[in-house]
């Protein structure tokens, strides 16, 4: 089971709509995931209480992180998609 924390400013709307996708993007891909939301400023905590396998955020990110870090916004834009949905796919087949 793979683990990606979704984070953006305030750990509502944004990262509902991403987290869904991403778990939507995962079982279309045979992965095994599971995504928990947090707020910018939780994050780092979260990644050290989780220990997830990638993090995707809307939002700059403090604190050194030692994990695969997406930029989310493809996700609500769909800028870039592919190549972003191709980087957390890459990411969670490992």
């Amino acid at each position: 089971m793979k683990l990606v924390l979704v984070a953006c400013g305030t750990a509502l709307a944004t990262s509902t709509v991403v987290a869904r996708k991403i778990e939507q993007i995962a079982q279309e891909n045979g992965i095994e995931c599971k995504t928990v939301q947090a707020r910018a400023v939780d994050t780092f905590s979260k990644y050290q209480e989780l220990h997830p396998d990638a993090i995707v955020c809307t939002c700059q990110l403090e604190g050194e992180i030692d994990a695969p870090i997406i930029n989310g916004r493809a996700f609500l834009t769909g800028i870039n998609l592919q190549s972003t949905i191709d980087q957390l796919i890459g990411i969670l087949k490992k």
